[in-house]
């Protein structure tokens, strides 16, 4: 599988822990389309969502990338994610059967990734973009963190064995906390050093 390279940045909850619990809120609600930015005159301006696109401004910003702008307006570090080097995590990953799941959740990202770009280049309607961004964010999370919210993604499968009835199982997929990998961590670490 290739690299993944995101149509936009994603951040996950994980890494908003910096922040306040008010700014932490702000930031979720950013997240799940509760609230929009605004950029105008005197800075960026937070407005509801009110379900009706048709009321919205010509340019807000929503999803992950609205958090990267209101986390810059408060002085705090870029946590955004753009790309995801899908040979690291298969070179830190040991077992095949991890490996497979890693790989399972990566494919998901990259599907949810390649439809919301198509989806931007079609000019969709508002509400079913906000909804595909929402959607490759917690992908994301998935990927790093299967447990995140309670509601990890399943691998159901049938075992047969002979002269017997086959059984079936439910495990929960692998992720890269399991490897205790951090999407985060590789782009702290790839980050270019800046001149002086």
């Amino acid at each position: 599988m290739k690299n993944i390279t995101l149509i936009k940045p994603v951040v996950l909850r994980s890494a908003l822990n910096d922040m306040t619990v008010s700014q932490r809120e702000i930031a979720v609600d950013l997240l799940t389309n509760r609230k929009f930015l605004l950029p105008d005159a005197d800075g960026l301006r937070l407005i509801e969502n009110t379900k009706n696109s048709s009321k919205l401004p010509k340019f807000y910003l929503y999803g992950s990338e609205a958090v990267c702008y209101y986390r810059q307006s408060l002085d705090l570090p870029d946590v955004s994610l753009t790309d995801i080097e899908v040979d690291d995590i298969v070179m830190n990953t040991e077992d095949f059967d991890t490996l497979y799941d890693i790989l399972y959740l990566l494919n998901r990202v990259r599907m949810r990734n390649a439809r919301f770009t198509r989806l931007l280049a079609m000019d969709a309607p508002a509400i079913i973009l906000w909804n595909e961004y929402r959607m490759l964010q917690e992908h994301m999370e998935d990927l790093q963190d299967n447990n995140w919210c309670g509601h990890p993604v399943i691998n159901r499968f049938n075992t047969a064995y002979e002269d017997e009835a086959p059984e079936w199982h439910e495990e929960i997929r692998k992720s890269l906390t399991d490897i205790s990998y951090s999407l985060l961590r590789y782009k702290k670490e790839n980050e270019p050093i800046p001149e002086e």
